[in-house]
């Protein structure tokens, strides 16, 4: 029964039907026209995506290598600058020396005025056992030869420490107790050190007494240090021309300009250290006795420098 009416209703529906799919047959074809032409041209639009993707990949690996390339350019310039500002600063350096103290020995100095001379002789002791106090000022002290500019009562000699009456490598040791911040950086580096340790004996020893910058620093810091006693400290009375302060010091920069000027053994005495005032600090090193010098000489000989 089911059967019989499928088949009538396909019967009644045939003259409608026909017709029907013919008309959607027929708007149907441009759609068909358009998909087929679609999928003859899609190897076409696949290998154009492919392309362009690797063109994309190959233009991206040219942008990173450009990157790379002016990335090295700027630290290779950055490189080259430094050491051009480097140079330009140490030739700066070298002219202001030039100009400030000239060609001039070392000890020479820039205060050529006062003659030196020994107004106490029979305080220079006999042995050659020579112990100087430089700059010792109103502070003698008993068993050293005391030197000043001034001719005080207790001063053995008149002099400025940068040009002594003594010979070179004729003195045991030498010391001075807040005098190298009256020198200028590049005067200690360059002439008042390097023509101290040329009159030091082989193994002669060399202390100095500074202010403490660092702890005077750290107590100003803490509210324990006033700002007048660091202003005093760092530049000086200045009550006279020889009382002016041109530099401070760490412990570790005096013991690189001690080491600079050829002196060995250096170590910090003492630091943080209250005097008056002012804090401070005693370092010492020594010049090298001839054995040491021998004995270094063979050590890098052996080691092939």
């Amino acid at each position: 029964m089911k059967e019989r009416l499928e088949r009538l209703a396909k019967r009644a529906l045939r003259p409608f039907a026909r017709p029907l799919l013919a008309r959607l047959d027929r708007r149907a074809l441009p759609f068909r026209q358009d998909v087929d032409a679609l999928t003859r041209h899609m190897p076409v639009l696949l290998d154009t995506i492919a392309s362009q993707n690797a063109s994309s990949r190959e233009s991206r690996r040219d942008q990173l290598k450009l990157e790379n390339d002016l990335n090295d350019i700027r630290l290779h310039l950055e490189g080259d600058i430094r050491s051009l500002r480097d140079r330009v600063e140490f030739i700066r350096q070298e002219l202001m020396y030039e100009m400030r103290y000239g060609a001039k020995r070392p000890g020479s100095g820039a205060a050529p005025d006062i003659e030196p001379r020994i107004v106490a002789p029979d305080r220079i002791p006999p042995d050659g056992n020579v112990r100087l106090n430089l700059g010792c000022g109103h502070i003698p002290i008993p068993g050293f030869v005391n030197v000043d500019t001034r001719d005080l009562d207790h001063v053995d000699v008149v002099a400025d420490v940068r040009r002594l009456p003594f010979p070179a490598g004729s003195v045991a040791q030498i010391h001075s107790a807040h005098l190298l911040e009256h020198f200028p950086l590049e005067e200690l580096r360059r002439a008042l050190l390097p023509y101290w340790c040329s009159l030091l004996k082989p193994g002669g020893l060399l202390t100095a007494v500074v202010p403490d910058a660092e702890k005077m620093i750290a107590e100003y810091s803490a509210g324990r240090f006033s700002f007048e006693d660091l202003r005093l400290v760092t530049f000086g009375q200045q009550e006279y021309d020889q009382d002016f302060h041109f530099i401070m010091f760490s412990k570790e920069s005096l013991c690189e300009l001690l080491r600079q000027a050829g002196l060995t053994k250096v170590r910090v005495v003492a630091s943080g250290r209250r005097n008056g005032v002012c804090y401070e600090m005693e370092l010492e090193g020594r010049w090298p006795s001839a054995r040491a010098v021998a004995t270094e000489s063979v050590d890098a000989s052996a080691s092939g420098r």
